[in-house]
């Protein structure tokens, strides 16, 4: 640094271990230069209600914007947007009953139950659709249990009852989200 001035000078430069430039078309995939713009937010979170998956919304600006290139983010950035509306909507619990109550309307064999504690907040939920009711009681004679421990945004066990079929292929019972691992919630789960 010049003392006098205040402002920093090179003093000794090596090209030795230097790479190129990126070029400027490619600047665009650096992690500080990309954004989703609102706009796409938006178009995303429609598409995402009828059900299409990110990498085909990804595809679908791709194909808007003339290529690949012209989009300036990348599918994990497109995740991480849903990842931070779910937390911050802090709507999932209510989302997830709305989803089973609709499902419930088309499946009326579709079996769910929950546990709220005093405060409103959701504990435990338990779910079984129809046809896993109808696999559990032609190929439930051996259940296998299984939880998957932190695997989920909010670092809740996941429970799942599967089982094999004639085919032997893993035929699913039904599923449950548990806020924590006391006997009385196993106790729970299993009645």
């Amino acid at each position: 640094m010049d003392d006098e001035s205040g402002r920093w000078h090179v003093a000794y430069f090596s090209n030795a271990h230097n790479h190129h430039v990126l070029e400027l078309r490619f600047s665009s995939m650096l992690p500080s230069h990309r954004r989703m713009s609102e706009a796409d937010i938006e178009q995303m979170n429609d598409m995402r209600k009828w059900g299409i998956g990110v990498s085909r919304i990804r595809s679908f600006m791709a194909s808007l914007t003339g290529g690949y290139h012209n989009v300036p983010y990348i599918t994990r950035d497109m995740h991480n947007v849903n990842a931070k509306q779910r937390r911050e909507g802090g709507l999932d619990a209510e989302s997830c009953l709305r989803y089973l109550r609709e499902c419930k309307a088309n499946d009326p064999t579709l079996y769910y139950k929950e546990v709220v504690d005093e405060e409103g907040v959701l504990q435990h939920l338990f779910w079984c659709d129809g046809t896993s009711r109808i696999d559990y009681q032609v190929f439930g004679d051996v259940v296998a249990f299984d939880a998957t421990y932190k695997k989920n945004v909010y670092l809740l066990p996941l429970l799942v009852f599967s089982g094999v079929n004639h085919h032997n292929q893993t035929v699913l019972f039904a599923a449950a989200l548990v806020a924590d691992e006391k006997e009385e919630t196993y106790v729970w789960l299993f009645q």
